[in-house]
């Protein structure tokens, strides 16, 4: 290469600019020299192991941002996950004060002696006379009714009578 360089003839180029005075002092004028080099037949030579590290340091940060991106992911999940369970603990708060309330107003309207006020008050029912009850023959007594009685075993459904 040295030699291309010494069997081409060397051309000097100058351009000369004008330069103008400021603040009272002189001024020089800038000098540029152009040099013609042709490197278009140039070739670079490929270093192997300078190419195996730049590729092993792309590795690397490809590894990184990876690393931060799924970092940043899980925080991401993290936080919408908490932000659902807090919307699922508030409803839950809800839900159990309305099931509070509910359980209140029912045993509010199932109170004795609200239904038998309401019953007196509204529709005009009052207690039966004794002449009004009608006792049952063979009816058990209140004291036998509390005894334990064992259930019956019904018929299975094919042996029952067919009616004709």
């Amino acid at each position: 290469m040295a030699t291309a360089a010494v069997a081409l003839p060397r051309l000097k180029r100058t351009r000369k600019l004008s330069a103008e005075r400021v603040g009272g002092r002189a001024s020089l004028p800038d000098v540029y020299y152009l040099k013609p080099i042709d490197n278009s037949r140039l070739r670079r030579e490929v270093d192997g192991e300078t190419r195996r590290e730049c590729f092993c340091l792309l590795g690397l940060g490809v590894l990184v941002f990876l690393f931060v991106l799924v970092v940043a992911w899980q925080s991401f999940v993290f936080v919408r996950v908490g932000y659902q369970l807090e919307g699922v603990r508030a409803q839950q708060a809800a839900l159990e004060e309305w099931n509070r309330q509910l359980a209140l107003e029912r045993a509010s309207l199932a109170d004795p002696q609200r239904i038998d006020t309401l019953a007196r008050r509204d529709l005009g029912l009052s207690l039966p006379q004794p002449q009004q009850v009608i006792r049952l023959e063979g009816a058990a007594p209140a004291a036998e009714a509390s005894s334990a009685e064992f259930a019956r075993n019904l018929p299975a459904s094919n042996d029952l009578p067919r009616e004709p």
